[in-house]
């Protein structure tokens, strides 16, 4: 079973996190909540979430993917978070796939992992970090998946389905949603 860990801080995009959480759930992912601290977190519209785990316990687990939502000041919090940041170089040594949403590819591009990679961003969230938005709404680039915001957020959370398990698992989970 594919294991993921969605990390969340005060002040997230709730949109993305439940997006992803919700769609990698039916995808048949285990998924891991966790917030930068104990307890329910407020996300940037005001909508609290209750994590599974905080990032203290997660970041000693192994996932096939770390997806980070963005909304600030949540992806701010969650850049200036050192175990974070140690568990995505860890992630990235391993092979494993990283994923960033909105301005969530600002943590990736702290962690080092988006040199010489394609990246897309939420307008402005790259600025002063040397990595360029591509400006796609979606981008894979190996192991590392960037989305561009909100609005993309189900095409993005698609998007790692069909990368981790399959064209057919992405189907199996599209079709429901009655998107076209």
């Amino acid at each position: 079973m594919t294991r993921v860990l969605v990390p969340l801080a005060s002040g997230s995009e709730e949109l993305e996190a439940v997006t992803m959480i919700d769609l990698f759930r039916r995808a048949g992912f285990e998924v891991t909540v966790a917030g930068q601290e104990a307890g329910p977190v407020t996300c940037s519209r005001a909508t609290v979430i209750q994590p599974d785990s905080d990032l203290e316990t997660a970041v000693g687990e192994d996932f096939d993917l770390i997806a980070i939502p963005g909304g600030l000041p949540g992806a701010n919090h969650l850049r200036d978070d050192p175990r974070l940041i140690t568990r995505l170089q860890k992630q990235a040594e391993a092979g494993r796939h990283v994923a960033a949403i909105c301005a969530a590819p600002k943590v990736l591009a702290q962690a080092g992992l988006l040199q010489e990679r394609r990246a897309t961003c939420f307008t402005g969230a790259l600025d002063g970090t040397g990595v360029e938005s591509s400006g796609a709404a979606v981008e894979i680039d190996g192991t590392v998946i960037t989305g561009r915001g909100p609005g993309v957020a189900m095409d993005f959370a698609l998007a790692v389905i069909e990368e981790l398990a399959g064209r057919e698992t992405r189907e199996a989970v599209e079709g429901p949603l009655l998107r076209a």
